[in-house]
């Protein structure tokens, strides 16, 4: 089995897989809709900056959480900008399976290095 060529199966997998496809064609949506994708990235990067400031151990701000509930419900009543939302949501949850999955087979025999113990 050549690695190289089944990295070229996995890509090529991913591009045709119902979640990769779903996300693509709601893009193209979003592309011709300037509000909708405005209020998408707005929203990913507002989320972003919670998650990070999270795992950085601060406190959210409650204006903060309130913009992100503004934009969430801006975000419901435009179909298009929903479609992505959903749809890129449900990308990332199927990336972050692939990544453990490859992360956990490249990790055997790394063990040893493990200066925890």
């Amino acid at each position: 089995m050549n690695t190289y060529d089944e990295a070229h199966a996995l890509a090529k997998a991913i591009r045709e897989c119902d979640e990769m496809k779903r996300l693509t064609q709601a893009a193209e949506k979003i592309k011709s809709n300037a509000d909708a994708g405005k209020m998408v990235k707005e929203y990913i990067m507002a989320q972003m900056k919670s998650d990070y400031a999270k795992l950085a151990g601060q406190e959210t701000d409650g204006q903060e959480y309130r913009h992100l509930q503004e934009l969430a419900l801006l975000i419901s009543n435009n179909s298009d900008a929903q479609e992505y939302l959903q749809a890129f949501i449900r990308w990332n949850q199927v990336a972050a399976d692939i990544q453990k999955i490859i992360s956990d087979a490249m990790a055997q025999g790394m063990d040893v290095l493990d200066l925890q113990k």
